[in-house]
């Protein structure tokens, strides 16, 4: 007959998809890669939320406890405390992609990373995660607008015949191609996100958050749009959804003789002007590469950005 250990051992073995052998793989587990007195602070906390990550397989609930325990480690290590909420949150997800994964692989550091946010986005209630971003394969870029058409813009936008979509116009514009903010992104910026860092006008975007700078002849009409702002979002729309901008934009009184106004267009601008001052077109031909996708396996290894830093302040672009 066999003990209560054997089966116990048994059926860890077998790696079973029920309910008990879900159990027993969290409850029996034990980490390779973390010392024993670091086990004794985290493992309680590993265990916890990965039961509360809700795996519906073995296999599932055995990465997840390995992804955890890594990343239990790192943070008690950075003197945080295992709560969930705090720890688990996408700016502290993201530090740790790029600090605390550099033992691994690159394609395990990927899959590690999004293991995480999986887990993160189920067991916490308050961390301000976005929805999961759509896995459906990614399109071309948006051609971006010519340098003619990007003036003839500001021409127009200070020609609407309304305050409010003067007022619009000229934010969209100053947040896309001074900042490159996406769609969803451009009617939650206020004036308290609009920094100064190192007499270095930048911008809040996003979640997680970055801190963008804004590119130089962009800073002006945002400052007005700031001040005339006063306090409220810098963009505003009664549409709710996921058209809202498409919707804003689309309103904006357009003469027959210039392009169709996108924000996707509008941020390929501004990325497609950053990309030029920081001499991206040199190195590509150094390289002999026509694709820079190959450039997302080294992201991993390259140093992370810091506000303040040259290169990022290059960001600024040269204009006035």
């Amino acid at each position: 007959m066999q003990k209560r250990g054997d089966l116990a051992m048994s059926a860890y073995a077998r790696g079973g998809d029920d309910p008990d052998s879900i159990m027993l793989r969290i409850s029996s587990f034990r980490p390779r890669a973390v010392d024993d007195v670091t086990w004794e602070a985290i493992g309680a906390w590993v265990r916890t939320t990965t039961l509360a990550s809700q795996p519906v397989l073995a296999t599932q609930a055995a990465a997840s406890l390995k992804a955890l325990a890594r990343f239990a480690a790192w943070a008690v290590e950075q003197g945080m405390v295992l709560e969930a909420e705090a720890v688990l949150s996408p700016e502290v997800v993201e530090r740790y992609r790029l600090t605390g994964m550099r033992p691994l692989v690159a394609t395990s550091r990927s899959a590690e990373t999004s293991r995480l946010r999986r887990i993160a986005r189920i067991v916490t209630t308050s961390a301000p995660w976005p929805p999961p971003l759509d896995s459906s394969p990614r399109g071309p870029l948006s051609p971006p607008y010519t340098a003619t058409e990007v003036a003839r813009f500001w021409d127009v936008a200070q020609r609407q015949r309304s305050l409010f979509r003067r007022h619009a116009m000229t934010a969209v514009l100053a947040l896309t191609l001074g900042a490159g903010a996406r769609s969803g992104e451009l009617f939650s910026v206020t004036d308290v996100d609009v920094v100064d860092i190192e007499s270095t006008t930048a911008i809040r975007l996003g979640s997680p958050v970055r801190v963008v700078p804004v590119r130089h002849d962009c800073v002006r009409p945002l400052r007005r749009v700031c001040a005339a702002a006063g306090g409220e979002p810098l963009v505003v729309s009664r549409r709710q959804g996921r058209d809202q901008a498409a919707a804003l934009v689309g309103s904006f009184d357009m003469p027959r003789d210039v392009p169709h106004l996108t924000v996707a267009r509008l941020r390929s601008t501004w990325l497609a002007s950053v990309l030029t001052d920081l001499a991206v077109p040199e190195v590509f031909a150094a390289a002999g590469i026509v694709s820079g996708k190959a450039f997302s396996d080294l992201v991993a290894y390259l140093p992370a950005s810091e506000l303040g830093s040259p290169g990022w302040r290059s960001l600024v672009g040269g204009g006035s």
